[in-house]
This record gives C-alpha cells, structure tokens and sequence, in this order.
C-alpha cells in the first residue's frame, strides 16, 4: 500500500500527515514549544517520599516529575523495577536527591491537563538507526519490531562492534538491511552531540534547555522517512532545502523522493487531507460496511464502542464477527491518528464462540503491529470487552487542536432549559416562604426565561397568582445557559425601569430580536421582555411589523401591524 508524507509549514504551526492507500494514518502538529526530547539542566525543587518521586524545575510552566527509577541510571535500575512502584530493591527518593540538586533531565511526556510533564535522568539520543543510551554500559538492544531472527543476530554483533564504550545502544527497527559503516555514521554523530551536551552542561546554570530536539518535520525525516515512503512532499522552500541537506549526510538515496509541492490549492486540501482531519474530532466513526465505532476519551482511560450500526450479514453470528474485525483495523488506525494513548477499552460486540474471540483478538495484535507506539494488548473477554495500554507522549490531536467547551466546561452536557427554569421557580419560592418577598428581577437566557413563564405565558401567570408577588423576567442573550441572575426588589417603585413596553405600542421585529426555538409561532425579545405573535408563522422572514396587545411582568403578546 502507498504511503506518502505531506507536511504544512506555516509561520503559525506545522502539520505533518502521513497517508496510507490514500488514508490519513498519522497527523502531528507543532506549535511553539515542543519539549518531548529537550534535555534540560534542572534544579531538584522537593523530594516527595509518599510518592517516591521528586519534582525539578526546568525553567517550564510547571516542574517535571521523576519516579525515583527515573532518577537512577540505567545500570542501577535493571533489575529492580522501574515501573512506578519500583523493585523490591528500589532505595527512597530522599537518598536520591535532595532539595538544590541538579541534574540533566530529559523531558519523556508532555503535560496533560493539570499534569506537569514527566522525565528521566537516563539520556537517551536518537539516531536514523540507533538510540545512544548514554547511562546504560554494555548493553546492545535490537528493537523488538525486527521478526527476523537471522537480521536479529546480525545487528545484535553489528551494535557490539560499533558499541562506544560506556555507553549503550537500541538498534531501531530501520535498521534492517543496514552496514556496519551506517551504523558506525551514527555512533559517531551521536557520541559528538552527547559531548557537546555534556559541555554546554557544565557552563549553564540551572534551570535552563541544554538540547532541543529536532523541528517536527526533521523528527518525521529521522522517523519515519525510509524507502517505503513513495514522496515526501513540503510546502515551504526553507523547510524543503533543510531537508535535502539533512538528507544529504544520512540517506542521499532518498533526496529524489523529496518534492516541493507548488501547487496554488493548499497542500492538505489537495490531498484530501483536511476533510479527514475534521472527522478524526468525531467520536463517531463508520465501518466500510455500515457499522460504527464510538471512541470517548476520558481523564483516566479511553473508552470505544463497536455496534453493528446498519449492517446484516448471513446470520447474527457472521454480523457480528465482520464488525468486530472491521473495527480492529478502525480502532488501531484511529488510536494512531488521533494520538490516543494509556489505558484503552473496547468493548467489542459480544462472540459466543472462543475462535471468534480468538480472531478478533489475533486481528487487533496484527493491526498494530505498524504502530510505532509501545502498546499491550490482553485477552478478550465472554463480554467480549478487551483492555490495552499505548504509549503517551503528549496531548492527543483532540487536545491539541480544540479548548474546552466554555459552556458545559468539558462535560459535553448542559443542564436544560426547563431544569433552570425549576432552579429559578424554587428559589423564588423560598424566598417568598421565608420573608414574604413580593418583588422580583429575573435575568437568564431567552430560553431559560420561556421555560420560566411557559409559552404563552401561563406558568409564570399561576406562579404570580399563588404566591402573591410580582416577577419581571428578562432574556438576555449573553448569558451561560446554567446561569441565571435573582434579584429581590424592595418596593413597587423598583420596578419601574423594567416596565418597557405597554399596550398599543408599535414594533417592528428584526432579525436580531428572533430566536430559535420550537414553537408554532414567532416570539421575539424585545428590550429582554419575551413577545408573542401567535398569528405570525416562525416561517415568515423579518422584518415584522406588529403592536402589543397584552403586556404582563414578564412576556407580552402582540397582533401583526398591517
């Protein structure tokens, strides 16, 4: 299947796209600071023992995590443990570090939320084909991804002899197939930038950045660029030359499949690239045949749902294996598409039948074995629920590109219009009951204050009648749905200025003074006082001319003004 890499470079941010068969697979986007792989010189603020952690200070918006195994080198920690809860063996933070200590940190995941990031005082440099560990003596490993137990061994004495001493490598999966001299290319490369690190360490005062990381598009070139990427196309002549000089020292075979993409049309657009972009912010994604998957993403963990939507196949049985294969694919591509990482869920239709199971679960393995994120699958379950993890370095597209909702504050919910309505009735009951109030000033949106009075005005009629007591309530379009004002008048007088409209009075509806609502007729707000016009379609087009013929506290009705 083609595969091709399309990067957007603009002063505002870079998106970089990698598509499949003419698919979005991944999208990353860069803007302003990326930290994930920065090496910074850091100041040890506090060392926590409830948490066997330590926070630095690297000069960040807020100070960086440590796991007392992110504090060791490598060598101390094989062994032990380095999880979150450490080994058995595993010393106390406070004989790690203490407050004022400094060290080189590397930045291993961004922040999340209220999340500072996370790092590690094991420095690793990546490489085309290696990582240099820089803590960890002896050690040559062979990254997992390579299937081939022969091409295994050979690059496993390949990184022994290359191997500088005191240090250690990872040989990266794109490796395969590659000499020893590349490989010697790197070592070199990688052994300079680490003393030029080590170097600018010893002078700066901490906190301060020691090395950044790659741009975007250079990472993707150092990636994910090889030779079954069919063209690399960029839009910037800057970013373009850039490239081709990197591509110049550590793959010249590669420079004719770079292209500088001059078309008028934006390179995205060109590609189908945006439209795909748009439905990645959807939780609901289709299967090829009429199923669908619900993908919701939580603070803790991620949960996604497959349904047979419109599709029937032979008999129940095949219905519903075909979904849950179809959503495997779905599921691993969306998860890398959207950059979706830590505890996952999917809870697949229910199979009855242990190889069905067995299917969906082998389909699932297989179809994130191009994912070039760590992640683990389990077993499926007779529910037919599966759990996995997937690495996190970062926020997720969504996160990256959309702000919580100012309104439901990321809830996706509101409370309705008729449930503030009763907030508001109650509270005026109360009141009344406790103190005999008489006079009240509501303001809510138009639609709160039409769930208030009813729509026609009825209920705020029988409210006034039973509890004695005047309410003048205002729409006002600038208010949060949930949010209303209450105010207690003392006297009859306080009134007055709310008392805009009388009988008789000619208007003329606008367009602004319209809003939606289901409604057989038209209604208006008009100086925040709701206004009925029961023989005016809501179809009719503004401008309305009318004149009151009812005005009560808090609506008024009208008649069209011909």
């Amino acid at each position: 299947m083609s595969r091709k890499i399309l990067a957007n470079v603009t002063p505002r941010q870079t998106r970089v796209a990698i598509v499949q068969g003419g698919e979005l697979s991944e999208l990353f986007v860069e803007r302003g600071e990326r930290i994930v792989g920065n090496i910074y010189k850091a100041r040890v603020e506090n060392a926590v023992p409830g948490l066997d952690a330590a926070f630095v200070e690297c000069g960040l918006d807020k100070n960086v995590f440590l796991h007392v195994s992110d504090l060791l080198p490598e060598d101390e920690t094989r062994g032990r443990g380095r999880g979150r809860k450490g080994g058995k063996n595993a010393p106390k933070v406070a004989d790690v570090v203490k407050k004022g200590d400094e060290r080189l940190v590397q930045i291993t995941k961004g922040p999340l939320g209220d999340k500072g990031a996370r790092g590690t005082c094991s420095i690793s440099l990546p490489g085309r084909y290696l990582v240099l560990m820089t803590d960890a003596s002896e050690k040559v490993g062979v990254s997992k991804k390579i299937e081939d137990e022969e091409e295994r061994r050979r690059l496993r004495d390949l990184g022994h002899e290359v191997r500088p001493d005191d240090f250690g490598i990872i040989v990266r999966t794109r490796a395969q197939g590659a000499t020893k001299a590349e490989l010697q290319d790197d070592v070199r490369f990688l052994t300079r930038l680490w003393q030029t690190i080590q170097g600018r360490a010893q002078q700066a005062k901490a906190p301060t950045l020691i090395n950044e990381d790659l741009s975007l598009v250079l990472e993707i070139l150092r990636d994910v660029f090889s030779a079954d990427i069919e063209e690399f196309q960029i839009d910037d002549k800057v970013t373009y030359d850039k490239v081709l000089n990197l591509l110049h020292n550590i793959a010249p075979h590669l420079r004719d499949r770079v292209h500088l993409y001059r078309d008028g049309k934006p390179i995205f657009t060109h590609f189908g690239v945006e439209k795909q972009i748009e439905r990645a912010l959807q939780p609901k994604v289709w299967l090829p045949h009429g199923g669908w998957i619900n993908i919701e993403q939580t603070e803790a963990l991620i949960v996604i749902d497959v349904n047979t939507g419109k599709f029937t196949g032979k008999n129940l049985e095949d219905t519903v294996l075909r979904t849950n294969l179809e959503a495997s694919d779905e599921v691993a591509r969306q998860l890398r598409l959207r950059d979706m990482g830590g505890i996952i869920v999917i809870d697949f239709i229910d199979m009855d039948k242990p190889g069905h199971r067995k299917q969906v679960t082998q389909a699932l393995r297989k179809a994130f074995e191009s994912d070039r994120m760590k992640t683990r699958i389990l077993h499926i379950t007779r529910l037919g629920l599966v759990e996995m993890t997937r690495k996190r370095t970062g926020e997720s597209l969504a996160n990256r590109l959309q702000v919580t909702c100012p309104c439901c504050g990321g809830h996706g919910l509101l409370l309705s219009a008729e449930t503030v309505a009763g907030n508001i009735e109650r509270e005026i009951r109360e009141q009344v009951r406790e103190d005999g109030a008489k006079f009240f000033h509501v303001i809510a949106s138009p639609q709160v204050v039409l769930a208030l009075i009813g729509d026609q005005g009825q209920f705020i009629d029988e409210l006034e009648e039973e509890l004695g007591c005047e309410i003048y309530a205002r729409g006002d379009n600038s208010k949060h749905p949930e949010s209303y004002e209450l105010t207690r008048l003392k006297d009859k007088r306080d009134t007055r200025d709310l008392k805009s409209l009388k009988v008789n009075r000619k208007l003329e509806i606008t367009e602004q003074h319209l809003f939606p609502i289901s409604h057989p007729s038209t209604v208006a707000c008009v100086d925040g006082v709701l206004f009925f016009l029961p023989e005016v379609s809501p179809d009719q087009e503004p401008p309305i001319k009318a004149r009151t013929t009812v005005v009560a506290h808090s609506y008024a009705r009208g008649t069209p003004n011909k």
